[in-house]
């Protein structure tokens, strides 16, 4: 392994971990802060799901008790915008982690020093995996922190279970950023696209689950196996879904690699 290779990409990347972190961390606070509010409007927001069409309710995955638990409450906003935070941040690294040293002209001097393409590959991988998981744990850190001090009789199990279906679905968008980045000439981001990629499969996730004639849409989303329903008593990892993401973003990355050991990479 290429310590200082290793250690310059994580380096490159600090001051974006630190801004998403604190982006993903103040959203965090914020959404489990305000659910004592919600919890006194439990009453009149009950009333309002039950005067909502059960299409819409089923679409947003939200029922009345979605108000009522701080679980169940904290898994709405999780479900799409946390990941959404998260993923923005790891699926861009993962798309300009590759790709920047075209756009910034630096590739030159990094394929002329005694490093194979592989272990070049292998190192930026690393790093960015490194970067997916800190800023991972530190939101998930946060959330743990709060929802103990918010909530009571929280179930650990399901909050456990959630967060282990969100880092595969980050991983999942991450390897996906790597593998995109090799059809599109260099950018300084991959912003728009990015969010495109998440938000669009999670509504077609979403859109899916509101009639049964359209139900086949939710299959193409990896949200749809990855469920984020902390309220059910059998709530727990799916496990076929979480070895299938882990395997597709695997083979996500080999093939990002076999494109990288064979692209003609311009100075």
């Amino acid at each position: 392994m290429n310590l200082n290779l290793y250690f310059t990409e994580v380096k490159r990347n600090r001051k974006n971990l630190i801004t998403w972190s604190l982006i993903a961390v103040g959203f965090t606070a914020l959404v489990i802060a305000i659910f004592p509010t919600m919890g006194d409007m439990g009453k009149d927001l009950v009333a309002l799901m039950d005067k909502m069409p059960a299409e819409l309710s089923k679409a947003m995955g939200m029922d009345a008790e979605t108000w009522t638990n701080i679980l169940g409450f904290y898994s709405t906003y999780y479900g799409i915008y946390i990941i959404l935070l998260v993923g923005i941040f790891c699926m861009s690294t993962g798309a300009t982690i590759v790709s920047k040293e075209e756009r910034d002209r630096t590739s030159e001097f990094l394929l002329t020093r005694p490093l194979s393409r592989k272990q070049i590959f292998k190192e930026k991988m690393m790093a960015m995996l490194t970067l997916t998981f800190m800023i991972f744990l530190i939101q998930t850190i946060i959330a743990i922190v709060l929802v103990a001090i918010f909530g009571s009789n929280v179930r650990w199990s399901a909050f456990a279970t959630m967060h282990v279906h969100g880092l595969v679905l980050i991983l999942f968008f991450t390897c996906l950023g790597v593998l995109i980045s090799f059809f599109f000439q260099p950018k300084k981001n991959f912003m728009g696209m990015v969010v495109g990629i998440i938000f669009g499969s999670y509504f077609l996730n979403a859109v899916s689950r509101a009639a049964e004639s359209i139900e086949w849409m939710g299959y193409i989303s990896p949200f749809r196996y990855m469920d984020f329903d902390p309220l059910n008593p059998e709530y727990s990892i799916n496990w076929i879904g979480v070895v299938g993401l882990l395997l597709i973003s695997s083979g996500l990355l080999y093939v990002a690699f076999r494109l990288f050991e064979k692209k003609d990479i311009a100075g």
